[in-house]
């Protein structure tokens, strides 16, 4: 049976890189540094990556041929910031293991807070960042029980908002002019609430479509209605969603 061989941040992989990658996987063999005679090998291939691998191959940084050689299977995982209920099971999983790494005899645990502030944090660096995170938490508690306080996140509410960068604060300046709004929260929700609503309404409450035209995917169209409270239309003419075929 092949074993697994994991390839993480494959999109990162140089172009010379590429190549000898390449020619293992056709030739299913490998020439140990330095050795003359190749060794065959038996693997199953997993590789991960952060970027589009498709976009990357259109821009030349990708080979195309690899690409193909590697798409056979492909799982897209969501950002953590759009599953936050798998959030307990994550950081159930990740303190186990930095526990037993740093070989603490008891697991520490997050309280009912240190939670709840978890889930109002963007996670721009995904489970990396939430694994670093809880590695320093943990070094800083001092206790079997991690609290708000021990994660070390700003008090404020702007990391709720994910996805708010510099030149998004940039561009709301250049529309309000010199006067801010006083609550950019409120304020960033309900631009966004009404541009969902236009595209929903423009293609008749169908949230694949609407979302299609957003750059959204209908996972991240559906997360945004239910952080704004947005209901689906009851229009009887709206198209159906991919996920919600008409009855026969």
């Amino acid at each position: 049976m092949a074993a697994p061989l994991f390839l993480d941040e494959i999109g990162d992989l140089p172009l010379a890189m590429q190549s000898k990658l390449l020619r293992a996987v056709q030739e299913r063999a490998v020439r140990p540094l330095g050795s003359t005679a190749e060794v065959p090998v038996d693997v199953r291939l997993i590789s991960a990556t952060h970027r589009l691998l498709g976009a990357e191959v259109a821009a030349g940084r990708f080979r195309q041929d690899l690409f193909y050689r590697l798409n056979v299977i492909e799982i897209r995982v969501p950002a953590l910031r759009e599953r936050l209920d798998d959030l307990p099971q994550l950081c159930a999983a990740l303190l186990t293991r930095i526990s037993a790494e740093t070989g603490l005899t008891t697991t520490p645990r997050l309280t009912p807070a240190a939670q709840l502030r978890l889930t109002q944090h963007s996670f721009a660096g995904n489970v990396r960042e939430l694994e670093n995170l809880l590695h320093r938490a943990l070094a800083l508690c001092g206790s079997e029980v991690i609290d708000s306080s021990d994660l070390g996140l700003p008090d404020d509410t702007d990391l709720a908002l994910p996805g708010v960068t510099l030149e998004a604060a940039a561009a709301l300046q250049a529309q309000t002019g010199s006067v801010l709004p006083g609550d950019l929260a409120a304020h960033l929700d309900e631009v966004e609430r009404r541009v969902l609503v236009a595209a929903l309404d423009r293609h008749r409450n169908n949230r694949t479509a609407a979302g299609a035209s957003l750059g959204l995917t209908l996972r991240q169209i559906r997360y945004r209605m239910a952080r704004l409270g947005i209901q689906p239309g009851n229009d009887p003419n709206a198209a159906d969603d991919v996920d919600n075929p008409p009855s026969r």
